[in-house]
């Protein structure tokens, strides 16, 4: 949705002043101070000229593995949680993004020119350590810095890239390396449970309106082992990983500043996704939603009232002063309440938007041993916690 972002992972169009600014970074990429999700992504201010996603049904593959240029934002997000010989666990995130500057095509005849930006974002958390690691890439898709196609499918910036190793989509290769944060993953996906389209029939809608939605599909567990280095340490690694896929030009409402979003691989087979869409109070948006995918790959839809999550616990960064829910009550129908706790508290992304994204236990909420893992992420809480300080002082004034 996230989000994952994902889901981030759902998400939506560019700013006109924000699509100027990403055409800046791809050019000539530069320090920046990260900013909120929302202040990136929201409700397309001008969508003409756009693709909207608009009614179900539409998703085809292997075509829509591949770039949708028509419309404003996509993402290819991976996830997963591994584990070496000895038990030691790490999560990951390789994500790509890529985004439309404008509908049409550059008219100049440089090999250089291009309507498009992609940026990427790499993490990797040892959890043994409480060590979480996060570095992004801007690349314009010329010249081949960066792109992605659907047959054979690839995606990649740099020396960062998802391919396919045959002639289907999966089995996929994952590789990012980057010395700067003494991190390199290399993991091979396999098929594990079949696609699972989100929403109805892969349309996710983000609000009322006509055409605030997503294309929106997932592999919920792909079996993946490889190896992981961190630094000068070297690890053979298995689990499970996760792959969302999300495109769309103007997916949020109006009225959203945020999102929590949650994949969850429970160790009797069963997969569940939940997003909740917040209000500048901190509110659930009706449009919030989920799926419940069995250990054969049988589907279930949530809808807004089918689920209820509570924060339990939260963590303020020393970095950025936000304070990020880290505990989670979930209940699910026809199951017993669950604790969705982070594995680290110290997940947060202070990228060029700034996100908490990592990798989370799941547990009895009565106490017991584990029964799963997963990941979360969390977006907008810093505009949620400017909106709760402008009402205290509108209500400290009167």
């Amino acid at each position: 949705m996230r989000a994952p972002l994902v889901w981030l992972v759902a998400v939506a169009g560019l700013l006109a002043g924000v699509s100027l600014w990403l055409w800046q970074m791809a050019q000539q990429p530069a320090a920046v101070v990260a900013a909120p999700v929302a202040s990136l992504l929201g409700v397309a201010d001008n969508a003409d000229g756009y693709t909207l996603a608009m009614r179900p049904g539409e998703i085809r593959w292997p075509r829509d593995h591949g770039p949708h240029p028509d419309y404003r934002t996509e993402w290819w997000y991976f996830i997963g949680n591994l584990a070496d010989a000895d038990g030691r666990e790490f999560g990951f995130q390789l994500t790509f993004f890529r985004y439309a500057l404008r509908p049409r095509p550059a008219s100049r005849d440089s090999a250089w020119a291009t309507t498009q930006a992609y940026m990427a974002h790499f993490a990797v958390t040892d959890v043994s350590r409480s060590d979480h690691r996060v570095v992004e890439r801007f690349a314009r898709p010329a010249q081949g810095l960066a792109g992605s196609r659907a047959e054979p499918f690839s995606v990649w910036l740099d020396d960062w890239s998802a391919i396919s190793s045959g002639e289907t989509f999966l089995p996929l290769r994952l590789r990012a390396i980057d010395a700067s944060v003494g991190l390199q993953l290399e993991l091979v996906l396999q098929p594990g449970k079949p696609a699972v389209l989100q929403g109805d029939n892969g349309l996710s809608a983000k609000g009322p309106e006509p055409g605030n939605a997503s294309w929106y599909y997932s592999f919920t567990r792909l079996p993946a082992s490889g190896e992981l280095q961190m630094d000068e340490r070297r690890y053979v690694v298995t689990g499970n990983a996760w792959f969302d896929r999300e495109w769309s030009t103007s997916s949020l409402g109006a009225n959203v500043v945020g999102w929590d979003w949650f994949a969850l691989q429970l160790n009797d087979g069963r997969d569940v996704m939940l997003y909740v869409l917040r209000d500048a109070q901190g509110r659930a948006t009706p449009v919030s939603a989920g799926t419940l995918v069995d250990s054969r790959g049988q589907v279930t839809r949530l809808g807004h009232d089918d689920f209820q999550l509570r924060p339990t616990d939260f963590w303020r960064s020393d970095t950025s002063g936000t304070r990020w829910p880290v505990s989670w009550e979930l209940q699910l129908p026809d199951m017993e309440p669950l604790l969705l706790r982070a594995a680290v508290a110290d997940q947060e992304q202070n990228l060029t938007v700034r996100y908490w994204e990592g990798t989370i236990d799941v547990l009895p909420l009565a106490g017991g041993v584990r029964v799963g893992r997963g990941y979360m992420e969390l977006t907008g809480y810093d505009a949620t916690e400017a909106a709760s300080r402008a009402a205290s002082q509108a209500k400290s004034a009167r």
